[in-house]
């Protein structure tokens, strides 16, 4: 195990992340709006949902508010589809790379094996770090089905992939 694990695994969910998101920019305008038949309703739907889920889990790490507070919770989530539902996919780029940027600092500078209870369920900080990491690449599996329900190709992001590349630089 590396000498912050959990910030190496967030790590690699940030390069997939953006491997992702510029494999987008380079397809024809338009495709991540199209309507697929799938988990979400189309590619920029599932990038919003990870995102705001993300969003989600720092808000309640940093104790922006707490897990159970279900109405804060609806309206914080209200207010983020609103904030990013419309954007171009660079400014969209943008709002996730400033929310890695925070969850990588807060990562570095936490204990994860801090023990807390979210929704009335133990987890360590770290325990959250990989469930956000496996829910990402949950849905960047979805966006790849569905770029391939679109005709397009997707692009690696496993953990491997990341691994080989990192290892070259």
């Amino acid at each position: 195990m590396t000498k912050n694990h959990f910030l190496s695994l967030y790590q690699y969910n940030t390069w997939a992340n953006n491997t992702i998101l510029n494999h987008l920019k380079q397809l024809p305008e338009g495709i991540i709006r199209s309507q697929v038949k799938s988990v979400f309703p189309s590619i920029f739907d599932t990038l919003m949902h990870v995102y705001i889920i993300d969003q989600g889990w720092y808000s309640v790490l940093t104790k922006a508010y707490r897990s159970d507070d279900y109405q804060t919770i609806k309206t914080t989530v209200d207010r983020l589809v609103s904030e990013v539902k419309d954007l171009e996919l660079g400014d969209f780029t943008k709002k996730q790379q400033n929310l890695a940027i925070n969850l990588e600092t807060f990562i570095a500078g936490n204990d994860m094996g801090y023990m807390d209870t979210f929704s009335g369920v133990q987890m360590t900080y770290g325990d959250v770090v990989t469930h956000m990491v496996n829910h990402g690449t949950y849905h960047r599996g979805n966006v790849t089905a569905m770029l391939h329900q679109l005709g397009e190709k997707g692009v690696p992001t496993d953990y491997g992939v990341y691994l080989y590349y990192t290892s070259r630089q």
